[in-house]
């Protein structure tokens, strides 16, 4: 599922971090991705759907990053299960926010 989107941009390829629901034993990955596969994150991202990518898993530093990214295409989900991954990433979006108060203050 899509996690965060950065580019430097509004056109050109982007970053985009995921967090890796299933076919890989870590819990997040980034990927560099060209303009059109960016834009299909977007979308997936707006409508709460995972995505499929195909790439290989690489590690730097304490960073995990898939290179190579293909095959980039949403995945259908049912409503329930949709529903749960918007929450996951809510969940998640409320914890970084928290975090990041605690370092202001």
């Amino acid at each position: 599922a899509v996690v965060r989107l950065r580019r430097s941009g509004p056109r050109g390829a982007g970053i985009v971090r995921l967090r890796v629901l299933a076919g890989a034993e870590v819990a997040h990955v980034r990927v560099e991705l060209d303009e059109e596969a960016y834009r299909i994150a977007g979308h997936a991202h707006l409508v709460g759907l995972p995505l499929r990518v195909e790439g290989r898993l690489e590690r730097r530093g304490g960073f995990r990053r898939l290179t190579g990214a293909s095959q980039v295409a949403p995945v259908q989900v049912d409503e329930a299960e949709r529903d749960r991954l918007m929450k996951s990433l809510q969940e998640n979006v409320d914890f970084f926010e928290e975090a990041c108060a605690g370092e202001e203050a």
